[in-house]
């Protein structure tokens, strides 16, 4: 079974996931803005956001957090396990770069949603 959750979430990640139009990497938006998990996960996250104060270090573990709690909840498995997958997967170079570029994201998505929280 665990093999099988490992080859989704590899399918899930196939591509250039820098590539700024990644399907995966948008849907990750729909995680931020609750719909997930509704709309206290999406007060949650402009909550948690705020609070990093545009601080990239804080930023980044959010993100860390976030894009794997997003990843381990559309495959159905354990966020360890998730992470194990996204580093093997990717690598820590990709992920470092992609992790700057969700950032840059999550910062987009609190300017534009800040306001009608």
């Amino acid at each position: 079974m665990s093999n099988e959750i490992k080859q989704n979430i590899i399918r899930d990640l196939q591509g250039d996931v820098l590539s700024g139009d990644h399907y995966t990497i948008n849907m990750f938006s729909c995680w931020l803005n609750g719909s997930y998990l509704g709309e206290s996960h999406y007060r949650k996250n402009l909550a948690a956001i705020t609070e990093c104060n545009n601080n990239r270090k804080k930023l980044r573990s959010f993100v860390i957090n976030a894009f794997t709690s997003y990843i381990a909840h559309d495959a159905a498995c354990s966020y360890g396990y998730a992470q194990k997958v996204l580093v093997d997967f990717l690598g820590l170079d990709t992920l470092n770069k992609l992790n700057e570029q969700l950032i840059d994201n999550v910062i987009e998505f609190h300017s534009t949603y800040c306001e009608v929280a």
